[in-house]
């Protein structure tokens, strides 16, 4: 078994005076090493597999980056030829891969899609990799069951979120608040005071263009005020799925959006979308806003004169059952399709790229990816702990302003509550249209209108 042997040849690196990592990595606790790895792949047989995610060539740095550490792990196992593909991961695009027997033999995918790919023949058993390598149980158990059906695993989870809320420090401040709301009411009365439409301020926000992500961003309300993905779809005894989400807690969650627009007048005009809510965010013009923690990584990217240390980070408010909030993430997956050989050989380049101790560092010290942004622990144990002592030093968030997240998802505080299953991207678009008509006409009768929406779901996805 090739254990150590990453270790050791960053010893030989440092010995010999070739230092591949900055002065900064000195500062950083040791790199956790809990990864065994075959002394063989394949037999030795040649193996070639295909990889989602390369950088595109206008990436010129990140390109290079991916290519060498496909190139290091080739050198590791010469009988190996990893060839990097630039597909990002489509749904549907996905499904005509399936279908055509084009899938690439490792492949990243969302967190609500492993039941697709499982469910088709289409993603490889993972577990004895996992276990072979030695790091199935230093998963995050709770994330781990995402990808994991009858005991087996089929993906290697690769980030989670939960969302949470964003806030603009100083806003609050000034509007004589000291700290973000404890519950959704308490944030309805928070908007009021925090807008000023004189200064085009808006006290509260959310993806509001209509689209899948609004309906994704509603479904986090919809949660905090009770919902769980069974009352949005339902399984049945027999195997089929019931729409739910036309009565119960959905509607008033869509009432209390209703309310925040019409009555209280607290939410922003403007149509925003991904990006542009995260420049109403930064701006300020917009004191708080529905975020998944990762989306720091994208106003890191995107707005470099930011001054992270008036943005904050906080647990979605607290409904009637709780502080309930919608987690998701990002899986990689191995191809069922592919041959044994080629799935063997995808699985241990995934895993070894991820725990690696020497890739670890490789990979922080050339990342452009925000350091710290709150997103939920991978990890657990001995390994999670050392893990975030490692990254401590290479932060380029303010990562004290996240404490009242981090610290209510470590002690249990936020129930985190996966996406709603089958076909949760046709339910975001389908509520999403919902929301849209809301926010747009104040005569909308929110219940009439789900329950529409409930009934088309049904008849167009569901029962197809």
């Amino acid at each position: 078994m090739k254990r150590h042997l990453s270790l050791a040849i960053l010893v030989i690196l440092v010995l010999t005076g070739v230092y591949i990592l900055p002065v900064m990595a000195q500062d950083a606790a040791p790199v956790p090493d809990v990864l065994t790895l075959p002394e063989q792949i394949a037999g030795g047989r040649d193996v070639t597999i295909t990889v989602s995610e390369m950088p595109s060539v206008d990436q010129a740095e990140a390109r290079a980056q991916w290519e060498a550490t496909a190139q290091r792990f080739m050198e590791l196992y010469p009988n190996v030829t990893v060839n990097g593909l630039e597909l990002q991961y489509d749904p549907a695009a996905f499904t005509a891969l399936i279908a055509g027997n084009q899938l690439p033999t490792l492949f990243r995918a969302y967190f609500t899609e492993p039941h697709k790919f499982i469910s088709e023949g289409a993603a490889a058993d993972l577990t004895p990799y996992l276990e072979t390598a030695g790091i199935r149980d230093v998963f995050n158990p709770e994330i781990l069951a995402v990808t994991s059906e009858d005991g087996s695993v089929y993906g290697i989870p690769k980030d989670a979120y939960a969302l949470g809320l964003a806030y603009n420090i100083s806003m609050l401040s000034d509007a004589g608040f000291d700290g973000p709301p404890e519950t959704w009411q308490e944030l309805a009365d928070m908007a009021v005071a925090l807008t000023d439409r004189d200064n085009n301020q808006s006290g509260f926000a959310f993806i509001n263009d209509g689209s899948g992500a609004t309906g994704w961003h509603f479904t986090n309300i919809a949660y905090g005020f009770g919902a769980t993905p069974e009352d949005i779809i339902r399984p049945n005894e027999d195997g089929t799925f019931t729409a739910a989400f036309g009565e119960g807690p959905t509607v008033d969650a869509l009432q209390f959006i209703k309310d925040l627009r019409w009555s209280q007048d607290v939410l922003p005009g403007a149509t925003l979308d991904w990006g542009s809510i995260s420049e109403a965010l930064v701006s300020g013009r917009v004191a708080m806003v529905i975020y998944a923690g990762d989306q720091f990584n994208w106003d890191y990217t995107q707005f470099p004169d930011t001054d992270f240390n008036n943005l904050g980070y906080a647990p979605a408010p607290a409904g009637p059952n709780g502080r309930i909030t919608l987690s998701g993430g990002n899986v990689w997956m191995v191809s069922g399709q592919a041959s044994a050989d080629e799935q063997e050989a995808a699985a241990y380049f995934q895993i070894w790229r991820q725990f690696d101790p020497v890739e670890l560092q490789t990979a922080i010290e050339a990342t452009t990816e925000a350091i710290g942004m709150p997103t939920l622990p991978l990890y657990v144990g001995d390994y999670q702990e050392q893990f975030e002592a490692f990254r401590t030093p290479y932060n380029k968030l303010p990562v004290e302003n996240y404490e009242p997240f981090n610290e209510a998802v470590k002690n249990g505080e936020v129930h985190l509550q996966t996406e709603p299953q089958p076909n949760v991207q046709d339910y975001y678009a389908e509520v999403g249209v919902v929301v849209s008509e809301v926010l747009s006409d104040q005569n909308v009768d929110v219940a009439t209108r789900l329950a529409e929406a409930a009934e088309e779901f049904q008849a167009f996805v569901l029962d197809n």
